[in-house]
């Protein structure tokens, strides 16, 4: 498969996974065990998909969202991190190394997100005080899922798109001490919760 085609259907599984929790209900796609099988399906490799799903679910079992406060995103890391581990033959413990960076840039975007959204709550009850519930209906079905939408398929696009040989020389870059480490240290983190 041509990796344009990839990336569109690696973004397009972002989508879905994230709009799992925000407009299907909650199936659990978005979880890194679901999510990281899909892209094994989709790469072909279903065994790496699912070891890094395992390795990145047990990380993400001790991240609590507690009240407004926005854990890292596993989601997107998740994806990111078994297309790499896929795609460049790299061991679990890169697709760890990878993963963490990237669930708290995730988080960067998602309360940036999320801030921006909020004011389309305003826009919706003016709406509702004028009587027109098709467009405060569309403020939130349409106007609230694209911009998710966009948010996660961009960054998993590009990411696989461009940066497979870009991660693929910064992870040979990495001294084996500091993956191995990584690795361990992941370990230790899910036993603390953390």
């Amino acid at each position: 498969m041509h990796m344009f085609t990839v990336s569109v259907i690696l973004g397009l599984i972002g989508v879905f996974c994230i709009l799992d929790s925000r407009l299907l209900g909650r199936m659990n796609f978005e979880r890194p065990l679901i999510s990281c099988t899909l892209v094994g399906l989709c790469l072909g490799d279903l065994h790496t998909g699912l070891v890094v799903g395992a390795s990145l679910e047990l990380i993400s079992l001790g991240l609590v969202n507690i009240g407004a406060a926005a854990p890292p995103d596993m989601n997107m890391a998740a994806i990111i991190a078994a297309a790499f581990a896929i795609l460049t033959d790299a061991g679990t413990e890169t697709a760890l190394a990878i993963a963490v960076p990237i669930s708290i840039l995730g988080q960067m975007i998602g309360i940036l997100l999320r801030t921006i959204l909020s004011n389309l709550t305003h826009l919706a009850d003016k709406y509702i005080e004028e009587e027109q519930y098709v467009k405060a209906r569309r403020v939130h079905i349409v106007w609230g899922t694209l911009p998710y939408s966009l948010v996660y398929f961009i960054p998993i696009f590009l990411a696989v798109y461009v940066g497979t040989d870009v991660v693929q020389k910064v992870v040979e870059f990495i001294p084996g001490w500091f993956t191995n480490g990584l690795g361990l240290a992941s370990k230790f983190l899910t036993a603390y919760g953390i």
